[in-house]
């Protein structure tokens, strides 16, 4: 698998802490964030392959952080990972089935982090070899 730069977004420290080391020890480069805003600020100084997203968090939500990337980095909007403790939740679910988005439902485990980066990467290559 080639190494991506991942910033993960998850305003609880523990997770951030476990996604930054399993990531880091599949050769990837972390960057993390406590909030929708940090994101921003980190997305605006460096380039990443992927995001790592929790839906819930206190001051911007996973939604309003995708839609801000999606308008101000549509390279990444089908390259963010959505994390949920309850994606099945209502308003979680309608919104999850209208923009297709892979979904890593807490508690997840670390294959499952493999599997999902994994398939992000096989559609950036499909896509850059115009498939």
């Amino acid at each position: 698998m080639t190494a991506r730069t991942i910033l993960v977004v998850d305003d609880e420290e523990g997770i951030r802490r476990v996604l930054s080391r399993a990531l880091t020890r599949m050769g990837h480069s972390v960057h993390t964030a406590t909030s929708g805003e940090e994101a921003c600020e980190l997305l605006n100084a460096v380039q990443v392959d992927a995001v790592l997203m929790d839906l819930r968090m206190p001051t911007m939500s996973g939604q309003t952080l995708f839609h801000l990337i999606a308008t101000q980095w549509p390279h990444l909007a089908n390259r963010v990972i959505v994390m949920s403790g309850d994606p099945d939740a209502q308003d979680h679910e309608d919104w999850l089935n209208l923009h297709d988005l892979p979904v890593l439902t807490k508690p997840f485990d670390i294959q499952q982090i493999t599997d999902l980066i994994t398939r992000l990467a096989a559609e950036e290559r499909r896509e850059a070899n115009g498939l």
